[in-house]
């Protein structure tokens, strides 16, 4: 039993660890639920690298507007609300789609963040927040995006989905939440396999 305790907890740790994956066009998709979530990859990328990243999940209003920051040592170097870039629009963005493209000037890492448009970054670094932080969370499913057709009730679901083309690898960071309910979960199994230990 002991063992099969352990086994289980971890399988939890693992199932609980960010998505990771090494290749030179990546694709990670989710379902966002709130209007002030914030979906953020980690990636790296090779000196004269270039790279592009863009949603395709916009799909003409059936999900919400997406919007992307790149940031390089926690500072945001460039921004983009509404894809106007020929190839990622050939590739699957569409026009409220968000879509970057840059050469990297030397290797290292970059944190992407996808967020729904009007959360937008309080300053020129990640550490100054976006401007729905510390709100009350609102369903998407209920939400009136800013960029919403009244007429069409549109803009209301939550799937989203981010290309990576040129980077080296790529990583989901998980949020502070899953992170808390995975170490509750290990907790309590350590606490059972204890217990079941000084019954012996």
């Amino acid at each position: 039993m002991k063992k099969h305790l352990l086994a289980l907890a971890l399988l939890a740790t693992l199932s609980a660890l960010p998505l990771a994956a090494q290749a030179a066009d990546l694709s990670f998709s989710g379902q966002a639920v709130n209007h002030n979530d914030k979906i953020v990859i980690d990636f790296q990328v090779a000196a004269g690298s270039t790279v592009s990243l863009w949603t395709d999940s916009w799909q003409s209003g059936l999900n919400f507007d997406p919007q992307l920051y790149v940031a390089r040592g926690g500072v945001i170097v460039d921004h983009n609300d509404d894809n106007e870039i020929a190839s990622l629009a050939s590739a699957g963005a569409g026009y409220y789609d968000a879509g970057l493209q840059f050469t990297a000037t030397a290797p290292g890492g970059y944190r992407l963040v996808l967020s729904a448009a009007s959360n937008d970054a309080r300053g020129t670094t990640l550490a100054q927040g976006f401007a729905y932080d510390g709100s009350t969370p609102i369903k998407l499913a209920d939400w009136n995006q800013p960029s919403y057709d009244v007429n069409a009730n549109d803009q209301k679901g939550g799937f989203w989905r981010v290309n990576l083309s040129g980077v080296e690898t790529a990583t989901v960071v998980p949020e502070p939440g899953r992170i808390s309910l995975m170490l509750a979960g290990l907790l309590s199994i350590a606490l059972v396999v204890r217990k079941r230990q000084g019954k012996r």
